[in-house]
């Protein structure tokens, strides 16, 4: 079962719309968010993550971007770390999935083996970060031969989400798909259905 991460940018979508976004989608099985908020200082934050827990089903997991501190202090699932961080062993909850963003120029994606999932990207071209270049097929390949819970990320569409169908992954990261959808609930469940229909392996 490949799984779909809502992304949250409340510079794109207001608070209250982000809640009531994760709101819907959880009730129709979005089972992921990520919580990755530039502008938000950290009381702003907190509020908001507690706002989102309230909001969401118990089986949808909450990441938060970036702040292990943070995450382990709310008990959220997992912390998503940028590309460049340093993370010790010592630091870890054990309780606690971490991952971490891979790129082209990405070395060592995996050190002292102590990341649970990766989202590599962009794959396609992003307006979240539109100087960077999609990460090239061959750096694809080598990643999914030597990790296992591959995330793709990077202006994934329902255009465009069957060419990922050419690589081993464990499921998709979108932005932009979800939260400025005229209608959500029907992109949601689109691309939950490309990714795991039932016909998916018979066409």
């Amino acid at each position: 079962m490949k799984t779909i991460t809502l992304i949250t940018n409340t510079e794109l979508l207001n608070i209250r719309e982000t809640l009531n976004l994760c709101h819907k989608l959880s009730n129709v099985g979005l089972k992921r968010i990520q919580i990755r908020e530039k502008s938000l200082d950290e009381k702003e934050l907190i509020n908001f993550i507690k706002k989102i827990k309230e909001n969401v089903e118990e089986d949808c997991k909450l990441f938060l971007n970036g702040n292990l501190r943070l995450a382990t202090e709310l008990k959220l699932d997992g912390c998503h770390m940028p590309e460049n961080s340093a993370v010790n062993k010592i630091d870890l909850d054990q309780k606690i999935q971490l991952g971490r963003s891979i790129h082209q120029n990405t070395l060592n994606p995996n050190p002292n083996n102590i990341f649970n999932y990766f989202h590599v990207g962009p794959v396609f071209p992003t307006l979240t970060h539109p100087s960077q270049a999609p990460i090239t097929e061959k750096k694809i390949i080598n990643l999914t031969k030597n990790l296992d819970n591959i995330i793709f990320v990077g202006g994934i569409n329902l255009k465009n989400v069957e060419k990922l169908f050419n690589y081993n992954f464990s499921g998709i990261a979108v932005m932009r798909e979800l939260l400025l959808s005229n209608d959500a609930d029907y992109t949601f469940l689109k691309l939950n259905e490309i990714l795991n229909g039932k016909n998916k392996n018979n066409n």
